[in-house]
């Protein structure tokens, strides 16, 4: 993400992120009883001091896997259909104002400066984290851009997320559930489930995609205590994947609404396509509340159009260098299937980054075996997990593992190594797939400023 802008406004950009920075919180810390204590009267209580600066028709996205990738496609979709959209999302990639979206573009550094010094400014929110902050923030921008739709995707959890204190929703969708965040949301898939589904929040549609049955039980129970109505993606949706390979898929999708044929998307890999699917019908349901019909050019110009950098995405051939924001096994169990359905060279070397807290084992084994080229790194954050740990958990699959400084000194080593014919495969934390892309595409984000 270039930054270009004007230096008085880029200075003003730099200071206000510095001082949201310094607000904290378990994003920037990784500090679970910073995130144990969390609640959202007070969010709800500063929204209703200031007219409800949420208030707007809303599509509210939580889960374990593809949530970003869902909320994104939905809001690329309902701003094709003639939507004024408001896309609220994290982690950010490269640089912090990505978390806000106007109409699918990031909003702009003078922007974002002057939303961030409201709520800096505001006695109330003194003790608020830099992700209770920058979630204010995207409201109070919505409101001033006039924004008439917005799709939000769940920090952490669901129930006590800071994005759950909005007035109302039209659709909730849930992706699906894993075992994440343990200590905070609990040690089963249906507990981490109830905390998931507690984004359904009364009378609204939930859209809940593939998951397993003892967490789809739960978001069903809850969806019916709420009054909502349940729909899941795969009794209501069938897909079929005509054709797929590195430049991207097309399909055909068929929905209670229509059949859409010969859909063309650059995003890959087959869960790509239940992503796809997923929001497809969370964007058909949320403009149906306005009494009309998802127009079907909307859905073919967005997926068309839509790239998601970080999430299964090429960067570079000869080597091929394929990156990949994963932090959960399931995660890793969906990369190695788009693997085996994408035509990657057989000659791979792994550069792998994760972040402190994450069942690294569970991670490895559907992606590592014995005898692959491991290069492990430590993630340009604070949050960064014990690279030798990492390099045991690597060496303990059979694996030929090293060692090195930095993300861009990992790359450069990997695609060496793996040749013009090989694959560098760039797995783990976003901070690591933002490293590397910034690396070989000359990317100029928050990093360059000085910031992070």
């Amino acid at each position: 993400m270039t930054v270009a802008a004007d230096p008085a406004d880029l200075r003003v950009y730099i200071e206000a992120v510095r001082a949201l920075l310094a607000h904290g919180g378990f994003e920037r810390s990784g500090d679970v009883s910073l995130a144990k204590k969390w609640d959202i009267d007070h969010v709800v209580a500063w929204l209703e001091a200031r007219g409800r600066p949420d208030r707007r028709r809303t599509v509210h996205v939580a889960g374990s896997k593809g949530k970003g990738s869902v909320a994104t496609i939905t809001a690329a979709i309902l701003h094709a259909a003639g939507a004024h959209t408001l896309l609220l999302t994290s982690p950010d990639l490269h640089a912090a104002r990505e978390r806000i979206a106007i109409d699918g573009a990031p909003i702009d550094p003078a922007a974002f400066a002057r939303v961030a010094r409201s709520v800096l400014d505001d006695p109330a929110c003194a003790t608020w984290s830099y992700f209770e902050l920058l979630t204010a923030m995207g409201w109070l921008a919505g409101a001033e851009a006039g924004c008439d739709w917005q799709v939000v995707e769940v920090g952490l959890g669901g129930r006590l997320d800071t994005t759950n204190a909005m007035a109302s929703k039209e659709v909730a969708v849930i992706t699906p559930i894993d075992l994440e965040h343990t200590e905070i949301l609990g040690d089963t898939l249906p507990q981490i489930a109830a905390e998931k589904a507690g984004i359904i929040t009364g009378p609204c549609e939930v859209v809940a995609e593939p998951m397993r049955a003892s967490a789809l039980d739960v978001v069903r129970a809850r969806a019916a205590e709420q009054g909502a109505t349940f729909h899941e993606v795969t009794s209501e949706c069938a897909m079929r994947v005509t054709s797929m390979n590195l430049d991207g898929q097309k399909l055909d999708l068929r929905t209670p609404l229509r059949t859409y044929r010969n859909l063309e998307t650059a995003l890959i890999g087959p869960y790509q396509s239940e992503n796809l699917a997923t929001a497809v019908r969370a964007a058909e349901l949320a403009w149906a509340s306005t009494g009309e019909e998802l127009p079907e050019q909307a859905v073919r110009d967005a997926v068309r159009r839509l790239r998601l950098p970080g999430r299964l995405d090429v960067v570079h051939q000869r080597p091929l260098v394929l990156l990949d924001g994963l932090h959960t096994p399931l995660a890793a169990r969906r990369f190695a299937e788009a693997l085996r359905a994408l035509p990657v060279p057989a000659r791979r070397v792994w550069v792998v980054g994760v972040l402190s807290g994450k069942n690294v084992d569970g991670m490895l084994e559907p992606l590592i075996s014995e005898g692959d080229e491991v290069i492990v790194v430590p993630p340009p954050s604070p949050r960064a997990a014990d690279p030798a740990e990492v390099a045991r958990a690597v060496r303990a699959r059979g694996a030929l593992v090293q060692r090195a400084p930095t993300v861009e000194a990992a790359l450069d080593r990997a695609m060496e190594s793996a040749g013009p014919a090989g694959a560098v495969l760039v797995v783990g934390s976003l901070y690591t797939v933002a490293a590397a892309r910034e690396h070989l595409l000359g990317v100029a984000g928050d990093h360059a400023l000085g910031l992070r």
